[in-house]
């Protein structure tokens, strides 16, 4: 890595941990919500009085001294209600790097170098935009690959596909690009029925029984819906976790690609195979 592309990274980062500082803190506030639009911020000088001498025992004493002075023990309350675990990947990030910042700055030579803190950090990150695949053992098979089963096969494909449909057909980052200009996360509730679309696509197609010809083809298909599915459910966070939001939307375009070239690949391999169907069959939406 260049010493540019590291200062531009160190850029990003640091920007993205002062955002997620910034939601982390108003996490853990109890104060109602307000736009980005709406938000104004005021300062004023503090207003500022003497503290009034008085010694009310005669004791030589002032009183606001004696307040000062504890004569019993401590109480110290065992739990506190301000703070509250991080949640989101978000505020996590924003807690660990700056715990890693402070560490460093308090190992002096001995601590991480800020291109250091920059790489461990991107690293973390990338490990959260990592799905965990589905293999073998997760899906039935069956060594029947005749013909009519490769078909058959085929044809519920395209049909499980044609079951779950989103009536609105906007494609998902529209909605998200239109909810982050509009500053209005109400509109990313249309995200919810693609979510719905999508889990229940999954579920279905993990369910098939698979000629054992296909089982790496139809894999490559489960773990593509799941990549998207996972990318719409980061989507549907921008507001409340725009870290995880940012991470899926950086692989998004290629999880669709994927998808789309999962589902050609098994098609392909079934016509090449001799699979045939019905002329009015949804396989053909998938071949023409």
């Amino acid at each position: 890595m260049s010493k540019s592309q590291k200062r531009i990274s160190g850029a990003l980062l640091a920007g993205a941990a002062l955002i997620a500082g910034a939601l982390l803190i108003r996490s853990y506030s109890n104060t109602d919500n307000v736009s980005i639009k709406e938000a104004v911020v005021v300062v004023e000088a503090p207003q500022r009085s003497a503290i009034k001498v008085t010694d009310q025992n005669g004791d030589g004493v002032p009183d606001w001294q004696e307040a000062l002075l504890v004569s019993g023990s401590l109480e110290i309350a065992s739990t506190t209600t301000n703070f509250k675990e991080p949640e989101t990947l978000t505020e996590k990030f924003a807690l660990d790097f700056f715990q890693d910042m402070v560490r460093a700055e308090n190992y002096g030579a001995f601590g991480d170098t800020p291109e250091e803190l920059v790489l461990e950090a991107s690293n973390e990150l990338a490990a959260h935009a990592v799905d965990v695949l589905f293999e073998p053992s997760d899906i039935l098979t069956s060594p029947n690959n005749s013909l009519q089963s490769l078909s058959s096969y085929g044809e519920l494909v395209a049909r499980i596909t044609t079951l779950y449909v989103d009536p609105s057909g906007e494609n998902e980052a529209v909605v998200l690009e239109r909810a982050l200009r509009d500053q209005d996360p109400s509109v990313l509730v249309a995200l919810d029925i693609k979510i719905e679309v999508y889990k229940n696509i999954l579920r279905d197609t993990k369910a098939l029984t698979v000629p054992t010809d296909l089982q790496k083809e139809h894999l490559d298909l489960l773990n593509s819906y799941q990549a998207v599915l996972s990318d719409i459910q980061a989507m549907r966070t921008a507001f409340t976790d725009p870290m995880l939001t940012l991470l899926r939307m950086k692989r998004y375009q290629g999880d669709a690609e994927g998808l789309n070239t999962a589902l050609t690949t098994i098609f392909t391999k079934l016509r090449t195979a001799g699979a045939t169907w019905q002329a009015d069959s949804p396989v053909y939406l998938f071949i023409q």
